[in-house]
């Protein structure tokens, strides 16, 4: 059986610790089960990148549980981020090399790894975009499946308190699969921050993402989607952040270094900071946290991210008057017909690709 064929057998138990199946109007909903985000004994390691990252990042998932998450044919589902990023700028999607450690550390462990993302507005995930991102030779060196989260069976998690339910898939609701999150580390122009909980908003099925823009609805529906499909593990790794104005628009500063934890929450407050980003500005994190602080506990061996490289990347972090500013000049292309948001804008990806190493890599590091 493919990886493929076992995710699709899945059939969804009537509740877990974040739903309840209900029928709602003729239909069955997921219908969202109030629960605690924040975990007092969240871990939280912080290593240096080496000369084999691959090895650091399977020693830091070690770190925070993977051994205990993952058992003996765990589905493991590793959420990438592919469709915000641009061709040409490494900097604006996961770092294929971190990706490449995670899928050795998940079959190490025993457990059975597919890397996943769904559509977005303007970009389909199909075999030559991830050749143009590059990760499709490594997919097939490492014979791991790729799954479009766009094509597996659906079903509307209906958060607290919302009438309208967002469409997920049901894989990574079951609770048998694991997640884990591992995007891009990137500054955005809409959300602040693009970390663990902003990346699985890209697991929501629907293309038409554009509808949450237009709603003004942007930072209560990427937290609703990280509680419907929380990350068991969320890795926040890139040799690159992309500064500036992402998620497309990077200038990229070295980083180096590996975040994991096991609560998406302790995962975004520490990586917020490292960002030079005020937790308290990335209102997806102030939704799911109601506020409150946010604890974690240091495991042995955590290293402190250095203050030079604190400071090069805080001096490309968006404000967060300039977060409004761009949320509004923006605000006009989430009105640009559906249908030619994925079949034309992509055709003008080249153009974003020039402009970016014209404006934008000029003024970063080169990619190691």
């Amino acid at each position: 059986m493919t990886v493929r064929e076992k995710l699709d057998s899945l059939c969804l138990p009537r509740r877990s610790d974040r739903y309840e199946l209900e029928e709602r109007d003729g239909r069955t909903v997921a219908a969202e089960v109030r629960r605690e985000l924040i975990d007092p004994s969240a871990r939280l390691f912080v290593s240096k990148m080496g000369e084999e990252p691959r090895r650091d990042v399977a020693e830091a998932l070690r770190k925070v549980g993977l051994d205990e998450i993952v058992l003996e044919g765990t589905p493991v589902g590793i959420k990438v981020n592919i469709g915000g990023g641009v061709t040409g700028v490494p900097s604006s999607f996961s770092d294929i090399m971190v990706v490449e450690g995670v899928i050795d550390a998940v079959r190490e462990a025993g457990g059975v790894p597919f890397v996943c993302e769904a559509n977005m507005r303007s970009m389909t995930m199909h075999h030559r975009l991830l050749a143009h991102r590059g990760f499709y030779p490594m997919f097939v060196r490492k014979d791991v499946e790729f799954i479009n989260l766009s094509d597996l069976e659906t079903i509307d998690f209906v958060p607290l308190g919302w009438d309208t339910g967002i469409s997920l898939p049901v894989t990574l609701l079951h609770p048998e699969v694991k997640i884990i999150s591992v995007p891009s580390l990137k500054h955005h122009w809409e959300c602040g921050v693009t970390l663990a909980q902003k990346n699985m908003y890209g697991a929501i099925a629907e293309r038409q993402k554009s509808l949450f823009h237009r709603g003004g609805a942007i930072d209560e529906t990427v937290a609703a989607a990280a509680r419907a499909v929380s990350p068991d593990i969320s890795l926040l790794a890139h040799r690159q952040v992309g500064g500036g104005l992402g998620p497309h628009f990077c200038v990229p500063v070295d980083f180096g270094y590996i975040i994991a934890s096991d609560n998406m929450m302790a995962a975004d407050t520490f990586g917020s900071v490292v960002m030079g980003t005020d937790p308290l500005d990335v209102k997806h994190l102030q939704v799911n946290s109601d506020g409150r602080e946010v604890p974690y506990r240091l495991v042995e061996g955590s290293v402190d991210v250095d203050v030079e490289t604190r400071r090069r990347v805080a001096r490309t972090a968006l404000p967060a008057w300039k977060v409004r500013m761009w949320r509004a000049l923006l605000y006009p292309q989430y009105f640009v017909p559906h249908r030619a948001q994925y079949t034309q804008i992509p055709k003008l990806e080249p153009l974003g690709t020039w402009a970016n190493w014209l404006f934008f890599h000029s003024r970063g590091d080169p990619w190691p």
